[in-house]
């Protein structure tokens, strides 16, 4: 990936967001200001912005049977909002004492605490590296196994959003209200083809 590109979408969280969202699968306008918290127009404008640097396409939908008319898809390679907004970091300085109270083996067993977070740093930092390279696997194996089976449109989308939501329960609220599939013939037949697919 061109570094400017990176970059500007590194640069909003919003854009991060998207294209995290993007990379499970495709997902709808209103899906997508639903997961941000922004409105349609905003997500409109992140979405043309990722769009301008490749990284993601529109979709047209074909069935006529659904809310949505498109949806938009991840170019490419994957991208995943693996950001740090959860790591707790403790600067050195914060564990020193008082300037002016500072004895010898206070720095003695700073340096000794500083080194020790060094290495649980870079021990922590490899097994997130790991964990996203197994996210990353599990997502392409499942984009692989469902590009193996013979599914129309509606069935595909409807597999996409029940093995990527959490609960079966909210695969179908989001096909409800997204795509507007409803119809849990259409859903049952879908599944029943992975799973025979599976038992090959």
């Amino acid at each position: 990936m061109n570094p400017d590109a990176l970059d500007d979408v590194l640069s909003s969280n919003a854009r991060r967001s998207i294209a995290d969202a993007l990379s499970v699968r495709p997902r709808t306008l209103k899906e997508l200001a639903s997961i941000t918290g922004i409105s349609v127009q905003g997500v409109l404008k992140h979405l043309k912005r990722l769009l301008e640097l490749g990284l993601v396409e529109e979709r047209r939908l074909p069935i006529r049977t659904l809310k949505a008319r498109a949806v938009y898809v991840a170019r490419g390679q994957l991208l995943g909002d693996y950001s740090t907004s959860d790591l707790v970091v403790i600067k050195p300085t914060e564990l020193l004492p008082p300037r002016g109270t500072r004895s010898p083996s206070d720095l003695e067993g700073t340096a000794a605490d500083v080194l020790v977070m060094r290495r649980r740093v870079r021990n922590q930092a490899k097994r997130l590296g790991r964990m996203i390279d197994e996210l990353v696997d599990e997502r392409e194996a499942l984009k692989s196994g469902l590009d193996g089976l013979q599914l129309s449109v509606e069935e595909r989308l409807a597999l996409e959003v029940l093995l990527t939501e959490e609960t079966l329960q909210d695969g179908l609220r989001v096909l409800s209200r997204y795509y507007g599939i409803e119809d849990r013939r259409s859903i049952d037949k879908a599944l029943a083809k992975a799973r025979r697919s599976g038992g090959k």
